[in-house]
């Protein structure tokens, strides 16, 4: 960004007369009539251009593509990150989620490990039942055991690009209002708001991907007008002053004005090539910005989709936890009245811990799609307002 900068002031620069001087001194061992004056010259120039036919005008609308390119690679960067951060923040809070959703299920299993040890004492239950209670309980703690494990791997990844990460808050805090569930209806309602077709007008006006192409486009065009402008002749003024003389000894200073022209075609044809080989740059280039804008709405449409097919779930999934709690209890009473086996009991509180879990892992996917697409849409000022 810095060198672009500096860049566009060089490219101004070049508007201004251009200072130049030379100083020679020449040495001859024989006589030569034409250097029989003062041996030595001091020459002062400030050559002007009047007319370059577009190019002082091409090289600084380079010079300003060029900062936008670098301005956009910024962006790109940034963008990134962000979503980078994004994911990394979302596997934290849902093995946070996780872990707490497993240990509330592990202390079900340890008080229903210990109900039917009671039981099996007393000659009410099998030994087999004790030992399906413990194999359960064992495989819930190596569950936990795997979400902490995945908690501390997403740790790792969120402090590559959050470095102080573990020493802010809590992704959730004890605040109702800012656990997922509680937010994702918030999220959805938001995102109704607006059409497909405005959330796709928002990611591509706001695509760095797409802007840096664009720029790129216009330094192709700035590139292609400079080579036009090397087959017109170019037309300046310039001004010299000059001390010393060659051919005259004691020759007082002498001021000079020239206007002049100059012109080059280039080595051979080239030229002509080089135009060529530019235009074919540029509708590459153009190409480019074609399939970047399908992938940009490529995205915000697979968020978009998957943020209102979450949602749907959602209530499915919140009526299945409910549902499976209630089996849950009803399956206890019934065991205790001879009329569910111990596996059933078993089965219905695991089926409540992985709904719950489903719950989580939806209320995650929805929170993950909709800042993405905030991402995509807004980049990363509204991505970062609370």
């Amino acid at each position: 960004m810095q060198v672009a900068g500096l860049e566009v002031l060089i490219a101004q620069q070049a508007y201004w007369p251009t200072p130049s001087i030379s100083m020679e001194r020449v040495q001859s061992q024989t006589p030569d009539l034409a250097y029989s004056g003062s041996p030595q010259v001091l020459t002062f120039r400030l050559q002007q251009p009047l007319w370059t036919g577009g190019r002082l005008t091409a090289q600084n609308n380079k010079a300003l593509a060029s900062q936008g390119i670098e301005s956009a690679r910024l962006n790109e960067v940034q963008h990134s990150l962000a979503l980078k951060t994004l994911q990394a923040w979302t596997e934290v809070v849902s093995s946070l989620l996780q872990q707490k959703t497993l240990e509330v299920s592990l202390v079900t299993q340890s008080q229903l490990l210990d109900k039917i040890v009671r039981r099996a004492e007393q000659g009410l239950s099998s030994r087999s039942e004790v030992n399906y209670s413990s194999l359960r309980l064992h495989q819930l703690k190596q569950e936990i055991s795997n979400a902490k494990h995945q908690e501390r791997q997403a740790w790792i990844r969120l402090k590559q690009w959050v470095p102080e990460a573990e020493t802010l808050s809590q992704p959730f805090g004890s605040d109702n209002s800012r656990t997922p569930q509680a937010n994702t209806s918030r999220l959805a309602k938001e995102l109704v708001n607006l059409s497909l077709a405005q959330w796709e007008l928002e990611g591509l006006a706001n695509s760095p991907l797409v802007d840096r192409l664009k720029n790129v486009s216009q330094f192709q065009l700035a590139e292609l007008a400079e080579k036009r402008a090397a087959l017109q002749p170019e037309m300046y003024v310039r001004a010299e002053h000059q001390r010393g003389n060659y051919g005259y000894v004691n020759s007082p200073p002498t001021n000079r004005v020239f206007v002049g022209l100059s012109a080059s075609t280039g080595a051979g044809l080239s030229l002509g090539h080089q135009l060529a080989a530019l235009q074919n740059k540029h509708q590459g280039t153009l190409e480019e910005i074609t399939t970047a804008q399908r992938a940009v709405l490529e995205a915000v449409q697979t968020d978009y989709l998957n943020v209102n097919a979450r949602q749907s779930k959602a209530t499915a999934l919140q009526f299945n936890l409910e549902s499976s709690q209630e089996m849950q209890a009803a399956w206890e009473r019934q065991f205790i009245n001879g009329k569910k086996t111990w596996i059933d009991v078993m089965n219905a509180a695991r089926e409540t811990t992985q709904a719950e879990l489903a719950v989580i892992e939806n209320d995650m996917a929805i929170l993950q799609s909709y800042w993405r697409l905030q991402i995509h849409a807004y980049g990363l000022l509204r991505w970062a307002t609370p």
